[in-house]
C-alpha cells in the first residue's frame, strides 16, 4: 500500500515539473504564428520592438535562441536577443509576449 502511495506521487510530482515547462518550438512550431526582425530591445521598461511595433515582455516571457545548425537553448533574458535577428513570437491575451522563437529555424547538421 505505502508502494503505490509513493509512486502515485513520485508520478503526480513528475507530470507538475513537466507540465510547467514551455514546450518546444521544435515540438510545436505553430505556437509562433507572428514574426518580423527584432530590433530595440529596452530592458528598463520591458519592451522589445519586432518589425517596428513595440510588444511587452515579462519573466514569464520563454526565449529560445537557435544557432543555425539546429541547436536550440533557452535565453535567460531578453537582452540576450541580437538586432536584426528574425523571430517568430506568440502574444497573450493583454498583448505581451509570451514566447519568442530567434533564429531561421531548423537547419540541417553542417559539421
Amino acid at each position: 500500500m505505502k508502494k503505490t502511495g509513493l509512486l502515485a506521487a513520485c508520478m503526480f510530482a513528475a507530470w507538475t515539473t513537466w507540465a510547467a515547462e514551455p514546450l518546444s518550438p521544435i515540438a510545436n512550431p505553430s505556437l509562433y504564428e507572428e514574426q518580423g526582425i527584432a530590433g530595440q530591445v529596452d530592458s528598463a521598461t520591458g519592451a522589445i520592438s519586432i518589425g517596428g511595433k513595440r510588444y511587452r515582455v515579462n519573466a514569464r516571457t520563454v526565449i529560445f535562441l537557435d544557432d543555425g545548425r539546429g541547436n536550440v537553448r533557452r535565453a535567460a533574458k531578453v537582452t540576450d536577443i541580437p538586432a536584426n535577428a528574425p523571430v517568430r513570437f506568440s502574444t497573450g491575451a493583454d498583448g505581451s509576449v509570451t514566447q519568442i522563437y530567434v533564429g531561421g529555424g531548423i537547419q540541417p547538421y553542417r559539421p
